[in-house]
């Protein structure tokens, strides 16, 4: 872990027994990210960081989840300014300026703090992540209620995962970011 890790007071999730990743370095390939720009903003390995007084919380989660057959996955979690921006570059060449700005705040920079996490589900029968929204749907697959008014079996399965996301989350203290994403959960206690 780097100083500024430390200084932070961020830890590994791993560390606790929480499924976790880097989501810029698990995609740098895609993003066409180098390992060298991911250390000058501050990513030096594939974990995901965050503050350490998101642990309880976040395990907590993990049991109701697992009562469910189901665990959850930090996708994302501290992210520096400067990784901050190379995303926005490397977004806006990969799939454009509209659709990054409905996604990166770049103005709060939520994942700054530390108290910021993106989560994803596992089904633990398969130990594979849980297809919660169809791409051919994005951008407005990411937005909270979008599979609400439609009913095929799909739309359907879609929006009982995230409502029992959003449940979870929120029920052990997180709440659902500005822009409304079913994913992402700041800390607000």
């Amino acid at each position: 872990m780097s100083e500024k890790h430390q200084s932070e007071n961020l830890v590994n999730i791993a560390d606790f027994g929480i499924k976790g990743a880097n989501y810029y370095w698990t995609r740098s390939e895609r993003y066409k990210i180098s390992k060298d720009e991911l250390e000058n903003a501050g990513v030096f390995d594939g974990n995901a960081y965050l503050d350490k007084k998101l642990i309880a919380p976040l395990q907590k989660a993990n049991e109701k989840l697992l009562n469910l057959g189901m665990e959850l996955i930090v996708k994302d979690a501290h992210r520096t300014p400067e990784l901050y921006k190379l995303a926005e570059t490397k977004l806006y060449e990969y799939q454009g300026k509209d659709k990054t700005d409905k996604l990166l705040n770049m103005i709060r920079m939520p994942h700054a703090t530390g108290l910021a996490v993106d989560i994803g589900l596992i089904d633990l029968k398969t130990g594979e992540e849980l297809k919660m929204r169809d791409s051919k749907d994005d951008p407005e697959a990411y937005l909270i209620d979008n599979y609400r008014k439609k009913k095929d079996p799909q739309s359907k399965e879609f929006q009982r995962l995230q409502d029992i996301l959003i449940e979870t989350m929120t029920l052990v203290g997180f709440s659902v970011g500005t822009k409304g994403e079913f994913w992402h959960f700041e800390w607000k206690k």
